[in-house]
This record gives C-alpha cells, sequence and structure tokens, in this order.
C-alpha cells in the first residue's frame, strides 16, 4: 500500500543533484514532491530501499541520505498553498511494506548512471562495478 517518504539530502562538495535525481523519482515513485533542493516527499508503495538503491549510484562519496516515512496526521508549517494541496490529495493510506532487498527491476527501469561532475572525479569518484 502507498505512503509518504521523506528523502533528504546533504551535499557538502557541491549543489543539489536534482537532474540526477529526478529520473529516479519519475521511475520509482508513484508521485513525488521536491519543496526545496534538498528535500523531497514521494508518495510510493515501494520501500524505502528501493530509494536508497537507486539513488546511491548518483551520489557523490560524501553525499548521504536519509529515507523516513511520514506521518501526514500530525503536520505543520509555513509552506506555498501548493504544497498543502500536493500533500491533501486524496490517496489511500495504508501500511508500509517492509523493508526488502533492492528488487531486479530497478536497475532496468532506471537506466544508466549519470556521467560523474567534475567534483566527483576530483574527491576520488569511481563507477560502480558491473555485476556479471
Amino acid at each position: 500500500m502507498a505512503r509518504f517518504l521523506h528523502i533528504g539530502f546533504t551535499f557538502p562538495d557541491g549543489l543539489p543533484k536534482v537532474s540526477e535525481f529526478e529520473p529516479v523519482f519519475n521511475t520509482i515513485a508513484e508521485d513525488w514532491l521536491r519543496y526545496n533542493a534538498n528535500s523531497w516527499i514521494a508518495w510510493t508503495a515501494r520501500p524505502a530501499s528501493d530509494f536508497l538503491y537507486a539513488l546511491k549510484p548518483r551520489m557523490g562519496p560524501r553525499d548521504s541520505v536519509l529515507i523516513v516515512g511520514l506521518d501526514m496526521s500530525d503536520r505543520n508549517g509555513w509552506q506555498p498553498q501548493w504544497v498543502w494541496d500536493w500533500i491533501d490529495r486524496k490517496r489511500q493510506l495504508g501500511p508500509p511494506p517492509p523493508p526488502k532487498a533492492p528488487t531486479p527491476d530497478l536497475s532496468g527501469l532506471l537506466g544508466p548512471t549519470p556521467k560523474p561532475s567534475f567534483g566527483d572525479l576530483l574527491l576520488g569518484w569511481k563507477p560502480p562495478e558491473k555485476e556479471d
């Protein structure tokens, strides 16, 4: 059953990787919202581990990510109206699925890993090893 996940990033060595991450969210989230450069909310039935495994190859060596479920029944704050409208869309809530290993369809769905940025290369980025 689908539910909300918050995915927050830290990029200590450069700019947020919005263009690298959007294809991941477009592929594995039923719906998503980015309310600032480092913070995303996804509406998804996939486990948090699917997001981690899909995003990690696109992250730099010092980048970090936190993926947590959100309970939208207790919320408050100051955001533009479009954020509240997105959160309040009619959705069927259910319990989150249990964590599991990455699904085999992730690599086929997401396509090739993007090329590293100049900053990644300076920090010793290495391409992921190919699986046999």
